[in-house]
């Protein structure tokens, strides 16, 4: 199967113990590049959740939104009271009653309303396992859902690049049948020269025909028009492999088959020729437009 790098998948759970939903949107990058932010009490999940990405994905920016909430209060970080904080309020009460005569006392309902009053013990907090299990679960499930996001981009490619080689096909044939008109083309084409700069010059026929053999040979490109058909051969067959990741593979594939054409370009003296490599790159910067968003 082909996979793209661009993709979106999210799942959620909700019970009487926990709130969870993660949200995940990949794009284009060269490498795994994972982006993942937990909220405070939940970050010694984040290598398990690491793991599972580099499990399922290969290349891509991955960007991770996550929402952990616990709903059962028995669940919540431990709460102690703030003694320091409560010795400095007790102090204080008793120095205000003093210097101004300020009526009243401290009460436990003025108390429980100060926000540090009370310290929640975060650190070294953990979920029992049953519930990290939900957790991992649920992220999970929203892998899943990228991957088969991923996958419907990236099958939606295949086409293209299916035909496009097709193509490519073609125009090589095109240009063997101008390689093959070649030999003539250049007889021509000296002859036409030579009567040019000098009318009167008599011409040793063994000779022009090696002058033909030389110039066809420097200019001969036989050897880049089978390469590039073996390229394209692997091409087509990497696509339907099965393998994954095959994104740089692929790019290799087509950067080594552009090299080609454009050593075809710097040889072509005929415009048949110099036609059909026009035609080559074209063809070629749109795949290597399109094969960026491969896996």
């Amino acid at each position: 199967m082909l996979f793209s790098m661009t993709g979106y998948g999210e799942a959620s759970l909700e019970n009487e113990s926990i709130r969870v939903g993660f949200r995940i949107k990949s794009v284009n990058n060269r490498g795994l590049d994972i982006h993942l932010k937990l909220p405070f009490d939940f970050m010694y999940l984040e290598s398990d959740l690491r793991a599972l990405v580099q499990q399922k994905l290969h290349r891509g920016r991955i960007d991770i939104f996550s929402e952990i909430e616990i709903q059962d209060p028995q669940l919540m970080p431990p709460v102690c009271l703030n003694k320091v904080r409560m010795s400095q309020l007790a102090s204080l009460s008793q120095q205000l009653q003093a210097a101004y005569s300020v009526e009243g006392q401290l009460d436990i309902n003025t108390l429980i309303r100060l926000p540090d009053i009370t310290q929640n013990q975060r650190v070294g907090f953990r979920l029992p396992e049953s519930l990290d299990a939900h957790i991992l679960e649920v992220f999970d499930q929203a892998l899943e859902a990228l991957l088969a996001s991923r996958q419907r981009e990236g099958e939606a490619l295949r086409p293209f690049f299916v035909g496009t080689f097709e193509g490519l096909t073609g125009i090589l044939q095109d240009l063997e049948n101008a390689v093959a008109n070649r030999s003539e083309a250049l007889k021509s084409a000296i002859l036409k020269r030579i009567q040019l700069l000098s009318p009167d010059i008599s011409l040793d026929p063994q000779r022009l025909t090696q002058e033909v053999l030389y110039y066809a040979d420097r200019l001969d490109i036989t050897e880049e028009i089978t390469r590039l058909k073996t390229h394209i051969q692997a091409s087509v067959d990497l696509l339907s492999s099965g393998k994954r990741p095959l994104g740089k593979e692929f790019e290799f594939l087509v950067q080594e088959q552009f090299r080609e054409v454009t050593t075809i370009g710097n040889k072509a003296k005929h415009q048949d020729i110099a036609e059909q490599v026009v035609r080559l790159k074209t063809d070629y910067e749109q795949i290597r437009e399109q094969i960026l968003n491969v896996e």
